[in-house]
């Protein structure tokens, strides 16, 4: 959970709960940059950036916050290189 700067994880979950909560009960739109799949599985959207441009989206839906991870795995896999980049 570094990606939530120096907070402990039981401290990071909460601001992550904390924040889906704004987004789910105000309806607020709460930007968050991360590489971290786990915190990335908080957010109800997802744009993918690889090369300055938009790689891939995914929208939760319906989704568990479990099966949108398995989700991100899976683009973040993608977004690690080409099979023509292996030497």
């Amino acid at each position: 959970m570094n990606q939530l700067g120096a907070l402990d994880s039981k401290a990071a979950r909460q601001l992550l709960e904390n924040f889906e909560f704004l987004n789910q009960t105000l309806n607020a739109t709460i930007l968050m940059v991360t590489h971290d799949a786990f915190t990335a599985s908080y957010a109800s959207r997802i744009l993918f950036i690889k090369d300055g441009k938009i790689f891939n989206e995914l929208i939760k839906g319906d989704s568990t916050r479990k099966q949108f991870f398995e989700k991100i795995i899976e683009v973040q896999t993608l977004l690690g290189g080409d099979l023509n980049d292996v030497i």
